[in-house]
């Protein structure tokens, strides 16, 4: 016999075995109840029985079987069994006889039944193992067939970074192939966005580990006597100091939310107060443009209070940064079209070219030139932005045209509590600017 044939012969036996098992475990627990159900009857049978013939005895008056010993015989002791009660006793030999007669007959068609029972079940349960079987074999007539050796060869000769596919040019294995492939596609995909972001953070860390190095050696030669080079190194290193710590953050919410690791704390709270809150701070810390608040709905949402005052700065910040000073920059709070809960930034700045906009949220991602190291970003505030809308499952709606301006909306469906239209009232600006 081949070893294939062996493989498969020792499989359908194992497949047997454990139908076996698995049948003998079931009658057993049948057979048990069977058991203990004749048991039952017999004891109730009895004790109807006596309580019927000494009429008035209840089950709470206890009795006791005796054997009358003064009979001769197995049969005549049987025959003189009685049922004794505190005020008599009950012969029921007759009753016994009549009895036994009966669960002897039900004993032996229980017998049957189980015996037939545990014959169709074997059946069944082998018949619920064939495709387990089935699989088993199939897998050992591939490794018999050197398919296998095939696949782990196609395999081997892949390099990750390249384009390239298994093909074996083996009809049978083509499903199987289609699938690696997809896998490998997925797997290139995030070798390259690994790969890129941990480049990019290599970058972005190195120039200021650079700049703190160059303004500690020129303390370490010039500015140990020379007051005004000590203070300009002491403020480089400091703001480099600053910029370094808020990238690593940046790069550790990054790391948690990659790894499910960051946690919501969702609480109701109002986002049009949360917007009319980031109005007045904006206010006070950028004096350079004018900063409009157009709340059109009181909404309420619950969500997580701090992300999401955490995505809506950072979407000020970069209005901030690339719209030209004296230019509106408008926040709002309203229910979309869609009936979701939106809170809005909008600016008069450069704008974003239509090709880039896919890719605004990709991690250390500029779309423009104008958008580069000197406006203080990392390139990182839009991919947490989007972070934070994806924990909560919500999206950006983002339109923008070149050299006219950015819209960028939160939107957050599932997270609306109530709404209710905003009072008439003027639109708050900065008028000092």
């Amino acid at each position: 016999m081949s070893r294939t044939k062996k493989q498969k012969a020792r499989k359908i036996e194992d497949s047997g075995s454990i139908a076996g098992r698995i049948s003998a475990n079931l009658q057993v627990e049948k057979l048990m109840m069977w058991l203990l159900t004749d048991i039952l009857v017999f004891v109730f049978s009895v004790t109807g029985w006596c309580v019927a013939i000494r009429g008035g005895v209840t089950l709470a008056d206890p009795g006791r079987i005796l054997l009358d010993m003064s009979q001769e015989g197995m049969w005549n002791k049987i025959g003189g069994a009685v049922y004794a009660f505190s005020t008599g006793t009950v012969h029921c030999g007759i009753f016994l006889q009549q009895l036994l007669s009966v669960i002897a007959v039900l004993g032996m068609v229980e017998t049957m039944l189980w015996v037939f029972s545990f014959i169709t079940e074997y059946f069944r349960v082998r018949k619920m193992l064939v495709p387990l079987s089935a699989m088993a074999d199939h897998t050992s007539l591939l490794a018999g067939s050197g398919d296998f050796e095939e696949i782990e060869s196609a395999l081997g000769s892949i390099d990750p970074t390249s384009d390239g596919y298994i093909r074996t040019g083996n009809r049978e294995l083509r499903p199987l192939e289609e699938s690696i492939n997809l896998m490998l596609d997925r797997m290139r995909e995030t070798y390259a966005a690994q790969t890129r972001f941990v480049s990019d953070a290599s970058h972005e860390l190195r120039t200021p580990i650079a700049v703190i190095k160059g303004y500690a050696d020129m303390l370490d030669r010039w500015g140990k006597d020379d007051e005004k080079i000590l203070d300009e190194g002491i403020t480089a290193i400091r703001t480099e100091s600053d910029n370094m710590s808020r990238l690593i953050e940046e790069l550790l919410f990054i790391a948690r939310c990659d790894n499910g690791r960051q946690t919501l704390s969702k609480t109701v709270f109002s986002l049009s107060d949360m917007m009319r809150g980031i109005h007045e701070q904006q206010m006070m810390i950028d004096d350079t443009h004018n900063y409009i608040c157009d709340i059109r709905d009181e909404v309420t949402i619950l969500a997580d209070e701090q992300l999401i005052l955490q995505a809506m700065r950072i979407l000020c910040d970069n209005a901030r940064k690339y719209t030209p000073k004296g230019n509106d920059i408008t926040l709002r709070a309203y229910i979309n079209d869609k009936g979701e809960p939106a809170a809005e930034v909008s600016d008069t700045g450069i704008g974003i070219i239509e090709e880039d906009i896919p890719y605004i949220f990709d991690r250390f991602y500029r779309s423009d030139p104008a958008r580069n190291k000197k406006t203080g970003g990392s390139g990182l505030g839009l991919s947490i932005a989007k972070l934070i809308a994806d924990r909560h499952k919500g999206y950006f709606d983002v339109y923008s045209v070149k050299d006219i301006g950015t819209r960028m909306t939160l939107c957050l469906p599932g997270a609306l509590v109530s709404s209710s239209p905003a009072e008439k009232r003027p639109k708050e600006t900065d008028d000092e600017n």
